[in-house]
């Protein structure tokens, strides 16, 4: 299956950025950009039936770009988000096994590191 089109925005700090790339839906993985950042990474679907919620799941790499004050500076990134399942009649992923982390242990981090000065 082809790489399908990835376009929309990121709030940051209440401001919305735009992203565009592609996603590989036999992979899941993901790719996209901003005016400010590069990620390369995986998306992870969960869909919680008890409390109505389909869990977003976004971890791999990130690398920032000129403009951004932090240009040149890297790291992995983990960011989760969740859409009601009821107001949602889209895609619907097949379930990760019992073994897999549940969505309660998501959490959101990031580790930039600082190009090459820290090896």
């Amino acid at each position: 299956m082809p790489d399908q089109r990835v376009q929309g925005t990121i709030q940051f700090r209440g401001t919305p950025i735009p992203i565009e790339g592609s996603w590989n839906e036999s992979a899941q993985q993901i790719v996209f950009h901003s005016p400010y950042a590069a990620y390369s990474g995986h998306l992870t679907i969960y869909d919680d039936v008890q409390i109505q919620l389909r869990h977003l799941v976004l971890t791999g790499r990130l690398r920032m770009l000129p403009p951004s004050l932090q240009a040149g500076e890297y790291g992995t990134w983990v960011a989760t988000t969740d859409i009601n399942l009821p107001e949602y009649s889209g895609y619907v992923p097949p379930q990760p096994s019992s073994t897999s982390l549940p969505p309660v242990g998501v959490f959101v981090t990031s580790n930039i590191l600082y190009g090459n000065s820290r090896r």
